[in-house]
């Protein structure tokens, strides 16, 4: 039997719709001057899924589902969106979501709902302060088995020393807690000894917010992260398999990888255990886990992501296409070109003809350029690549580039 690409209308209640647009103040810890985040982030990135709804009602903006983006993803073998409600303004996000919640349906979101819908919040699929609760890093140690929690104190803000706490000593990483976005290591910090330590408490003691705090935690020397997805349904949860993470530098993630590297069932067994906890709460959907395997055999989960994260497509695809392709691994990418999307997808489409390119966010930069003013508006696609080995994966991302580059700014 051929496999297909799941879709996320197998993951919601069918009482669900779905807003992935985010704001500026959750995203603010993804880069070092928010004030310089093109305002497009706030849309492309989280409509990631677009492709893979499904029957589940999905707001998304104009410019990541123009019609050569949806027959892109079509193109590549993804489920689609058949209840797709296109936006342009955040208003127009907002006005769309309350009218589907007129009519029963409940929001799921992934980086925060909308400040227009917070009032609405019985009628969230998941309540927001067990949204936030579950979430926040300094919860972690009450849903995850206690040996597998590392050494860690929880700082309030304002403090710029470490409590006289055994175990906890450099090497260390520091984490922000609190509701904000800090996919991809955005954050985190790693301090090697004391020194490090305290400049890094320091330097943030004066950025904290109302809510925010500081997880100082032990460096578990991890030998592979995993990246663990999971469903949490009605009546069961549903185990989507795991990514392994690449970094290239401690807290600098660059990548995800399936299939390269097998996973220990242990992997498994603490996810499954973490998301019993999280159902009995009343959470329901798509959540993943980031867990340390340790290079003394113990495993330490150090992040929990209570909604899709930047492998929950990997993983909904990883069977097909393995399948379909004969190729072991997948990776994933990012592209970028100045001019139309189209232009950028007809350099990946003998690939994409292939079965190897599976899109997570098309992006057309002039469609947004029409309507919205941001000089900084690129066209990307991001996704994976089916591939034999990494290296090959990141060969061809690069080439794909370069060739995008040789375009310039308003090549077709």
């Amino acid at each position: 039997m051929t496999h297909k690409i799941a879709a996320l209308d197998q993951f919601y209640p069918a009482d669900a719709l779905f807003c992935a647009r985010t704001t500026r103040d959750v995203m603010r810890w993804n880069v070092p001057d928010i004030t310089r985040l093109p305002e497009y982030r706030l849309d492309a990135t989280p409509a990631q899924l677009a492709g893979f709804a499904g029957t589940l009602p999905f707001i998304a903006h104009e410019a990541a589902v123009t019609p050569v983006a949806l027959d892109f993803m079509l193109h590549c073998g993804l489920p689609g969106a058949s209840d797709l409600h296109v936006y342009r303004t955040v208003q127009e996000a907002e006005d769309l979501a309350l009218e589907l919640m007129e009519k029963g349906l409940r929001l799921a979101y992934n980086f925060g709902t909308l400040p227009g819908l917070e009032a609405r919040d019985d009628q969230h699929l998941v309540a927001p302060d067990l949204y936030a609760t579950l979430n926040a890093k300094q919860s972690l140690d009450t849903l995850v088995p206690p040996e597998n929690v590392a050494p860690r104190v929880v700082l309030e803000p304002g403090a710029t020393a470490l409590p006289d706490v055994e175990g906890i000593k450099p090497p260390v990483y520091v984490k922000l807690a609190g509701g904000h976005s800090t996919g991809g290591g955005a954050g985190v910090f790693h301090c090697s000894d004391d020194a490090a330590l305290a400049g890094t408490l320091q330097q943030l003691s004066t950025q904290l917010a109302a809510g925010d705090a500081l997880v100082v935690e032990t460096d578990c020397k991890a030998v592979a992260s995993w990246c663990a997805g999971v469903a949490i349904l009605d009546d069961r949860v549903e185990w989507l398999g795991a990514s392994c993470q690449v970094f290239d530098a401690p807290a600098r993630q660059i990548a995800n990888e399936a299939g390269g590297r097998t996973m220990p069932d242990r992997v498994k067994d603490i996810s499954l255990q973490i998301s019993s906890k999280a159902m009995a709460a009343g959470f329901r959907g798509i959540a993943g886990f980031d867990i340390g395997e340790c290079e003394d055999g113990s495993f330490t989960a150090f992040d929990l992501n209570f909604r899709p994260n930047s492998s929950t497509g990997l993983l909904l695809a990883h069977d097909a296409v393995r399948q379909r392709t004969g190729l072991p691994l997948m990776y994933s990418f990012y592209l970028h070109h100045d001019g139309p999307v189209a232009a950028l997808l007809d350099v990946v489409e003998a690939d994409a003809a292939a079965g190897r390119v599976v899109p997570g966010s098309v992006f057309d930069a002039p469609t947004y350029g029409a309507t919205l003013d941001d000089p900084a508006t690129r066209s990307c696609l991001d996704g994976w690549l089916a591939a034999e080995t990494r290296e090959e994966a990141v060969a061809w991302i690069k080439a794909v580039q370069n060739r995008l580059a040789e375009k310039g700014p308003r090549g077709r």
